[in-house]
């Protein structure tokens, strides 16, 4: 059904009470209403000869035919339907509370509602319905997309809204900002809106600038994310097909952390060219738990499962659990283990020539006389030897050798080798240390 005028169009007919009129005669000069069409409104109004009148909308059917009487806009009842008596002339006009004129000043007032069609006049402002522009740029304007549905700004402007942390829960809806700040000194829980009412990939930012922590959940009370004082994060729905959802969950560096080619800062922690500078790292992290060694040649070991220190190395480590040897290279053992099959190389001394000889035990534990024929006419042990500690005496040669011994430091003063042919090292005499008697004792000759 459409609104249809045409010119000239009148004709004759009766009132059915106030419902529509019945057209039966012609007059000349005038076309019949067979012009609006079966089913098309236009404007009518109609008269008697009682000078009764009325002017409204109809609607024109081939059927009889006849003009129902849609709407009423004016009438000589006060506005109403007229009941109308004998002949009545109907005819199409343009009512005046219809109509678009130009005012005094050459404007039209009202304008009224452009429908189905396209506006081609002046820019119309935006405080009238438009635009205020007829491209995308200056203020105050419509932002319009380009072929490709792509929108170019200067900037986005995004909502914000700043939440005091109070131990309790904010629920966000599909109308929250999308920038949630936390300030204050305590926890706060967020809740994102039921996922169902978002439009995907639509995203909230949370900012926590308190001194708690801020967690995040869904719609269905499950925790998604805890953000640290400091931190920022970011969740987007990637999911909306539940009421929970599914989100993405991204974490931002904030301002205080920073970045270059050879230093990055992380707050009281830095790197700085592959050198770490900051806080202790935990041996769980891959770290050693310590700042500094106690002192030089400590080794590194466990205490526990997730705990390293600096030290001595214990013998349950490796270690010999000493600080100090008596010689170089030297290992201490003070367990009370039998020793199977193994051999430890003694330290020896080689005299040079013949005449006194002074033997240090704690600095050898073989004299080896080798090469020539040596007397050694007296020994003199220095230090104090533990119990046990054993001194040895290697000859080679062809004659006879008697060596003497300081008889303060050993039960036999005197002892003679035995005249022998002699082609390779080897043990000739031992003697061990006798704690009880404070001298060294001969438990060996060969």
């Amino acid at each position: 059904m459409a609104l249809i005028l045409a010119d000239r169009v009148q004709q004759t007919g009766t009132a059915n009470t106030t419902v529509s009129f019945t057209l039966s005669g012609s007059v000349a000069g005038f076309q019949s209403f067979a012009a609006i069409g079966n089913g098309n409104t236009t404007f009518y109004a109609a008269t008697d000869a009682s000078g009764n009148w009325e002017a409204g909308l109809g609607t024109y059917a081939t059927a009889g035919p006849t003009l129902t009487r849609t709407t009423v806009y004016a009438s000589s009842n006060s506005g109403s339907a007229v009941t109308f008596s004998g002949t009545v002339n109907v005819f199409v006009t343009y009512p005046s509370s219809r109509s678009v004129n130009l005012d005094a000043s050459g404007n039209v007032s009202p304008l009224g509602t452009i429908a189905s069609g396209t506006w081609n006049g002046s820019t119309i402002p935006v405080a009238y319905g438009g635009t205020g522009v007829t491209a995308s740029s200056g203020a105050s304007s419509v932002v319009l997309r380009d072929a490709n549905q792509n929108v170019v700004f200067n900037n986005f402007i995004q909502g914000t809204a700043v939440t005091t942390a109070a131990a309790g829960t904010t629920v966000l809806t599909v109308a929250s900002a999308r920038s949630q700040i936390l300030v204050g000194s305590t926890t706060q829980t967020y809740q994102l809106p039921d996922a169902t009412t978002l439009a995907l990939g639509q995203s909230f930012i949370f900012v926590n600038n308190s001194s708690g922590a801020l967690t995040v959940q869904n719609a269905a009370s499950a925790a998604l994310d805890v953000i640290p004082s400091g931190g920022i994060g970011q969740l987007g729905a990637i999911s909306i097909a539940t009421v929970a959802g599914t989100w993405g969950i991204y974490s931002f560096l904030p301002g205080a952390y920073n970045f270059n080619n050879t230093t990055a800062t992380f707050n009281n922690a830095t790197i700085s060219d592959a050198v770490w500078n900051g806080t202790t790292i935990a041996s769980g992290y891959g770290g050693t738990g310590l700042t500094t060694f106690a002192a030089a040649n400590n080794a590194l070991y466990s205490t526990s499962a997730s705990a390293l220190v600096a030290g001595t190395l214990p013998i349950a480590a490796g270690g010999t659990g000493a600080t100090t040897l008596a010689g170089a290279s030297i290992a201490t053992y003070t367990g009370t283990e039998t020793l199977t099959n193994k051999r430890i190389t003694p330290r020896v001394s080689t005299p040079a020539v013949a005449g006194t000889y002074a033997i240090n035990t704690d600095s050898f534990d073989m004299v080896v006389i080798t090469g020539q024929d040596v007397n050694i006419t007296d020994v003199t042990t220095t230090g104090t030897p533990t119990n046990g500690q054993k001194l040895w005496f290697s000859v080679t040669g062809t004659a006879a050798r008697t060596i003497s011994f300081n008889a303060a430091n050993f039960e036999s003063s005197t002892v003679t080798l035995p005249t022998t042919t002699v082609t390779t090292n080897r043990l000739d005499v031992g003697f061990v240390w006798n704690v009880a008697t404070s001298k060294w004792r001969c438990v060996a000759q060969a």
